[in-house]
């Protein structure tokens, strides 16, 4: 039998060919939109792969994906946030030893908190309980890890004040008179200002 397209083209075909390959046609047609694709797409059997077949090994190569990058987060991230969360908790423990000098590493948690995000570096206030104890108290757990976490907030900008006048205080116990009178523009007030002779 030759070429359906050009035996339909010429007509040559008896009415119940005519059936039979109008039959056909659509079959092929139905199997198209149910799913049946044609080429190379074959399954080890050599069989055809249906749509949906092909949606299942799609699902499967993202879920993999998704698996692999939680494998990532429980083998690297996790241990990497574990540490950083000591730091931080010694930090805060050093803070009166070291006279201040640990909210150094404290600030630069933060800033680095909202850098690279929570899967590297805790909130304030979470470094306190573990994670698996913050799961097993349930409410309560995240109730201490915020409370902690605003404590944490408000002693950190008080410290950042401190810091900020001491260091203001040092470079005007260093800087002489004239220095600030310059940059601010003002004249001293106690010398009476020159006068003009009018002539």
């Amino acid at each position: 039998m030759e070429n359906l397209d050009s035996s339909l083209m010429n007509n040559t075909l008896a009415p119940k060919e005519q059936d039979a390959a109008a039959r056909k046609l659509k079959e092929e047609k139905s199997g198209a939109a149910g799913g049946q694709v044609g080429g190379d797409e074959t399954d080890a059997t050599g069989e055809q792969k249906t749509l949906r077949q092909r949606v299942q090994e799609a699902r499967q190569a993202s879920n993999i994906k998704e698996r692999v990058k939680e494998k990532i987060k429980e083998k690297v991230l996790s241990p990497l946030k574990k540490i950083t969360s000591r730091a931080l908790q010694w930090a805060w423990k050093a803070l009166l030893p070291s006279w201040g000098l640990s909210s150094i590493w404290i600030n630069i948690h933060v800033f680095l908190k909202g850098v690279f995000g929570e899967e590297l570096f805790c909130k304030l206030g979470e470094e306190w309980l573990p994670p698996k104890a913050v799961e097993a108290t349930g409410g309560a757990g995240k109730i201490i890890n915020k409370s902690a976490g605003l404590v944490e907030v408000m002693v950190l900008i008080f410290i950042d004040v401190i810091i900020f006048f001491v260091v203001v205080g040092f470079v005007a116990m260093f800087t002489d008179e004239s220095t600030f009178k310059t940059m601010t523009g003002e004249v001293n007030k106690a010398q009476p200002a020159a006068t003009q002779s009018v002539k």
